[in-house]
Order: C-alpha cells, then structure tokens, then sequence
C-alpha cells in the first residue's frame, strides 16, 4: 500500500475537520490542537507555513493564492 503524501494528508486533516486549505495560514495555535487526527509534527508544519508565508489583506482570495504559491516555491504545490 503507497503512503499518502504528507502535505496532501496535512490538508486532508484540515478538510475533514470542514477548514478550507487557506484557514492554514490563519489558525491559532488554541485552534489547531482541537483539530481532530492532527499531530504534534503536523501542528509544527503548520506554524512554519504560518511563519514562511504572507497573507495579503486585500482580498479573500489572498490567503488562497499565498498558500499555493509557498507550495510551489517548496516544491509541495
């Protein structure tokens, strides 16, 4: 059985958990503990995308563009 890819299982936890990818970049750490099947390693992930990654303010897309952007420029995206 092949292993799912850790950023595709990282937004599929916030999926199931009803988050859009974008509310990535805007969860509080308060938050994310309470997402359910996420892990220490996974909540580090996430605040190191919060840190690596602007959000522009000006739109509601913004925070959408910013994360698919960051993942191309890491090669996850």
């Amino acid at each position: 059985m092949q292993h799912e890819p850790y950023e595709k299982r990282l937004l599929r936890i916030f999926e199931q958990a009803g988050y859009a990818p974008a509310d990535i970049l805007s969860l509080k750490p308060e938050e994310l503990v309470e997402v359910p099947n996420i892990t220490v390693p996974n909540i580090r992930t996430v605040l190191f995308i919060q840190k690596k990654v602007p959000i522009p303010k000006r739109c509601k897309h913004c925070p959408d563009r910013a994360l698919e952007k960051f993942l191309e420029e890491v090669g996850l995206g």
